[in-house]
C-alpha cells in the first residue's frame, strides 16, 4: 500500500511539472509579435523604388536555413507601432538574397531604431556586402527593456551600400523572421 502511494505522488509530481511546462511554453508563445505576419498593418515607405516593388513577403534559404522574409529594397523603411511588453526582446535576421551575390552591386546597410515621440535610438546598424564574403544570415537579439510599457515605433530601414553612388542595382535586402517577444 505504501508503495502505491509513493507511485501516485511521483505521478502527480510529474503531471504537475509537465502541466507547468506546457503552460509556460504556451504563455511564451502568446507573447510574440510575428512581424512578417503583421507586415500588412505596418507603415512602409520607399524612396527610389515604387512601393509595390520595393517590398515583398516570401522565404529565403541560405546555408540550408529557410526563413520567412520581408524584401525591403533600399531606400526603404518599415515602421511598426507597438506597446513594448515587460522583458521584451526584438529578434531579427537579415541578409542579401542569394540572387544578388554574383550580380553588380555593393550590398545594403540594415538599421533598426526605436522612436518614442521626438527621440530616436538606433539599436542596430550593419552593412552587409556579399562581394566581401557576407553570404549568410546575420542575427541580432536586441533588448527593449528600456521601453517597457511605452508605445513606440520600431523602424526597420535599409539603405544602399556606401559605394553605391546612387545605384540600387541588385540591392535585394531581406529581413528574416523579425519578431518581438516577451519572456513573461
Amino acid at each position: 500500500m505504501k508503495n502505491n502511494s509513493k507511485v501516485l505522488v511521483a505521478i502527480a509530481a510529474i503531471v504537475a511539472v509537465l502541466g507547468w511546462w506546457l503552460y509556460a511554453r504556451r504563455s511564451a508563445q502568446d507573447n510574440v509579435i510575428d512581424m512578417v505576419a503583421t507586415f500588412p498593418q505596418a507603415e512602409h515607405r520607399s524612396k527610389g523604388t515604387p512601393p509595390e516593388s520595393a517590398f515583398q513577403v516570401g522565404s529565403v534559404t541560405i546555408d540550408g536555413q529557410t526563413r520567412r522574409t520581408i524584401l525591403a529594397k533600399p531606400f526603404s523603411r518599415i515602421t511598426y507601432t507597438v506597446t513594448v511588453p515587460p522583458d521584451a526582446w526584438l529578434e531579427v535576421n537579415f541578409a542579401m538574397q542569394p540572387e544578388s551575390w554574383d550580380q553588380p552591386g555593393d550590398g545594403a546597410q540594415f538599421r533598426v531604431g526605436v522612436a518614442e515621440g521626438r527621440n530616436y535610438d538606433e539599436i542596430l546598424k550593419q552593412y552587409v556586402n556579399p562581394k566581401r564574403g557576407d553570404r549568410r544570415w546575420f542575427s541580432a537579439r536586441l533588448d527593449l527593456a528600456a521601453y517597457e510599457g511605452h508605445q513606440v515605433k520600431l523602424i526597420f530601414s535599409t539603405d544602399p551600400g556606401p559605394e553605391s553612388k546612387g545605384t540600387l542595382e541588385n540591392d535585394l535586402a531581406v529581413w528574416g523572421e523579425p519578431h518581438l517577444y516577451s519572456k513573461r
